[in-house]
C-alpha cells in the first residue's frame, strides 16, 4: 500500500502538541491517559479554565477515579505537576510541563488550573473522589476449592523485588495502588501483589481493578482484599470483564434478593439477573420492595421462584405501588374487600338455610295433620 498524505484544511482552533511527547509517550500510554493529557492541552489553548475533576469525568465518561489515575500517571512522568493544599490534600493545581531535547520535562509552564478551578478537590488521600455513601462491601465466602497460603506472608526476596519493580508496568502498578490508598505500601501489601501477579496469575489490570473496587468500597485491609483475589482465583477469574460480571453477583442488593430466597449456595443465572435488574432498574422498585415480594412468594408456594415474585411486582407496578407504605395500604383494602365479601356470603348462605328449615317445618306440619285426619276416620 502506498504513503498517505495527510492535510488540513483547518485555519484556526490549533492545539499545540510536542512532538516529543508524540514520539517518547504516546507509543507506552494507556490511550485513555492519553485523551485526559490531550483534553488538558486543548483546554489552554481555548483559555477554558474552568474545569474539575468531575467535568473531566463526565466528559469522558469515566469515573473521578479514572481521571486521577491519569493524572497521576503524567505526573509520575513529570509531563505535568499536580499540586495539593489544604487540610484534606485536595488537588489544587495542574502545570502542563514543558519538554527538553532529552524528553524529559525541564521548564514548566503554569496552566491557569488553580484552586479556584477545583470546587470539590478531590482527596488525596483516597484519590478516587469516593462520595460520601460508600456503597455497600459485598461478603466474599472462599468455597471449598483449591487452598492458598496467605498471600501477605509470603516473602519474595530482594532480588524478585527488583526484577518486577525493572518491569515499568509492574512499578506504574504500585504507583497507582499507593496512590489509592494515600500512602506507601508496607511490605506485606507488597507481598500480596507480587503473590497476585507471579503466583495467581493476575494480569496488572486485574489487580488494577482489584484495588480501585475495594477501595471504592472503602475497604483498603489487605486482608480484605486478599480475600476478594483468592475467591476470584477459586472462580477462574483472570480478566477485568470476569472480575466486573463477579461483582455484579455481589452487589448488596443482589445478595439480599438471593438470601431472601433463601439461595447462598450460588450465584444468580443469567435469567435471574435479567429478572432482578427488570425490578430494580426498570420497575426502578427498591431493595425492600423487591424482597417484600421474595418473602411472599416463599410464603404462597414455599419455594423460591422469580417468575411467582414477577408477577407480583407486576401488579405493584401497575397499581403504581411504590413504597412499603402503599403495599400496607392495599394489603388492607384487599383485605376489607375480601371482609366484606365473606359477610354477603356468609348472610345469603344464612338466609337460605332459615328458608329451608321453615319449609321442613312446615312439611312436618302437614304431615302431623294429614296423620290425624287419618286417624279420625
Amino acid at each position: 500500500m502506498g504513503n498517505l498524505t495527510l492535510t488540513t484544511k483547518n485555519n484556526y482552533g490549533y492545539t499545540a502538541i510536542s512532538n516529543i511527547f508524540i514520539s517518547s509517550f504516546v507509543p507506552e500510554a494507556n490511550g485513555e491517559f492519553v485523551k485526559v493529557y490531550l483534553y488538558l492541552l486543548h483546554l489552554i489553548s481555548t483559555g477554558n479554565s474552568n474545569i474539575s475533576i468531575s467535568l473531566l469525568a463526565d466528559t469522558f465518561n469515566q469515573t473521578e477515579a479514572d481521571i486521577m489515575r491519569a493524572l497521576r500517571y503524567w505526573d509520575k512522568l513529570n509531563v505535568i505537576s499536580l499540586t495539593f493544599a489544604g487540610n484534606n490534600d485536595s488537588l489544587s493545581n495542574i502545570t502542563i510541563n514543558d519538554f527538553s531535547s532529552d524528553n524529559r520535562a525541564a521548564s514548566t509552564t503554569k496552566a491557569d488550573f488553580n484552586n479556584t478551578t477545583f470546587p470539590e478537590t478531590a482527596k488525596l488521600a483516597s484519590s478516587a473522589a469516593i462520595a460520601p455513601t460508600v456503597p455497600a462491601a459485598p461478603s466474599y465466602n472462599i468455597s471449598e476449592g483449591p487452598k492458598h497460603v496467605e498471600p501477605s506472608s509470603m516473602q519474595y526476596s530482594a532480588e524478585k523485588i527488583s526484577e518486577l519493580n525493572s518491569d515499568e508496568n509492574f512499578s506504574m502498578l504500585l504507583y497507582v495502588i499507593e496512590s489509592y490508598l494515600g500512602r506507601p505500601l508496607s511490605i506485606k501489601e507488597t507481598n500480596a501483589i507480587v503473590y497476585f501477579y507471579d503466583s495467581l496469575d493476575f494480569s496488572i489490570e486485574l489487580i488494577d481493578y482489584l484495588f480501585e473496587y475495594c477501595v471504592e468500597h472503602n475497604k483498603k485491609s489487605i486482608n480484605y482484599i486478599e480475600k476478594v483475589a483468592l475467591a476470584w482465583a477459586d472462580k477462574g477469574i483472570h480478566t477485568v470483564t470476569e472480575a466486573k460480571e463477579e461483582v455484579s453477583n455481589h452487589t448488596d442488593s443482589v445478595y439480599q434478593i438471593m438470601k431472601a430466597f433463601g439461595i447462598s449456595n450460588r450465584d444468580p443465572g443469567q435469567h435471574e439477573r435479567a429478572m432482578i435488574s427488570k425490578w430494580a432498574d426498570t420497575y426502578c422498585f427498591d431493595t425492600d420492595i423487591i424482597i417484600e415480594a421474595c418473602n411472599r412468594t416463599i410464603k404462597a408456594i414455599h419455594q423460591p421462584s422469580f417468575e411467582y415474585a414477577d408477577t407480583i411486582l407486576s401488579k405493584w407496578k401497575s397499581s403504581n405501588i411504590t413504597t412499603m407504605a402503599d403495599i400496607k395500604k392495599d394489603d388492607a383494602a384487599y383485605a376489607a374487600s375480601s371482609n366484606s365479601k365473606t359477610r354477603y356470603q356468609s348472610s345469603a348462605k344464612t338466609g337460605s338455610t332459615k328458608f329451608n328449615n321453615f319449609q321442613q317445618r312446615d312439611k312436618k306440619s302437614d304431615d302431623w295433620y294429614n296423620s290425624l285426619l287419618s286417624n279420625n276416620n
